[in-house]
């Protein structure tokens, strides 16, 4: 699975739940999640403009 995060400054894609949740806890936001590499680099991109 991959999950499309970003904060304020920075957008990622984490592979792993633990990540997230550290992230989460941290401030950041989910933005969306996937089982497809190229959809979640298409989402990231997406997410840039958000």
């Amino acid at each position: 699975m991959y999950y499309i995060m970003f904060n304020q400054w920075e957008e990622v894609i984490f592979e792993n739940i633990n990540e997230v949740t550290e992230k989460l806890v941290c401030g950041w936001k989910l933005y969306g999640y996937t089982t497809d590499k190229r959809l979640a680099y298409s989402l990231i991109h997406e997410c840039k403009h958000y």
